[in-house]
Formats: structure tokens, sequence, C-alpha cells
């Protein structure tokens, strides 16, 4: 359920539909974020928030718009440097475990937004 920067990096390029999560705390997703990233925080997943699930669920919603009926949307996890969104992923896995959203497809960016920078995006900026 990992997956590299590089072969994010492709899977971005190709185009192919997909939901990126961001989990980092508000205050690290305003010094950076990658585009069309949706944030909602560990801390948010961590307590079952209705709000923030209602916000994936929507975003799950919207992509799956214009793809085969009842086709899964992959969800990438991205966090600072990969722990935190080790730990979305169990928790989104065991929400659709639960029925609470949708059948999932997740896996975390290993290494997160610092292997980013140091992998793909050398103008990214480090904190």
């Amino acid at each position: 359920s990992r997956v590299s920067v590089t072969d994010y990096k492709r899977l971005l390029d190709s185009g192919a539909f997909h939901l990126l999560l961001d989990v980092r705390p508000q205050v690290e997703v305003d010094i950076c974020r990658l585009p069309h990233a949706l944030h909602i925080p560990l801390k948010h997943l961590e307590r079952r928030d209705a709000e923030s699930l209602k916000l994936l669920k929507e975003a799950i919603w919207e992509e799956k718009q214009g793809t085969q009926e009842g086709a899964a949307v992959p969800i990438y996890v991205i966090c600072k440097l990969g722990n935190d969104s080790q730990k979305a992923v169990k928790i989104l896995q065991s929400l659709s475990a639960a029925q609470e959203l949708d059948p999932l497809t997740v896996r975390d960016v290993v290494g997160g937004l610092m292997a980013w920078a140091a992998k793909i995006d050398g103008t990214f900026p480090q904190y």
C-alpha cells in the first residue's frame, strides 16, 4: 500500500484519475502544498470528524464522475515525511471496511513531501 514519489509523479503525469489527500496540519499546508491536493488533517480522520468525512466523500464522488460505474477511486495519501500518511491509510481502510466510505484503494506516498522535494522538485519548499 505504498508508492514512491517517482511512481506517484509518473501517475500524475499520465493524467490517471485519482485523489491526492494531504493529511498534514493546516500550519504546514500554509507553507506549501501540491496542486489539487485535498487537505484533511490526520487528527480529523483519527476522530472521524463528520465534516471531514463528508468532504472526502464529496471529493471521491466528484472524481468518480466520468469513470466506469462502480470504479474505486485510487487515493494517494501524503504528509511531510510519510509517517502520518501510513496512519491515515489504515484509518481510511478501516472506514471502508466498516462501510462508512465506499470501497477504497488507498496508498501512501513514501517519504512524503520531503522526498518529493529531494527527488522530484528541488524548488519545492522544505521546512
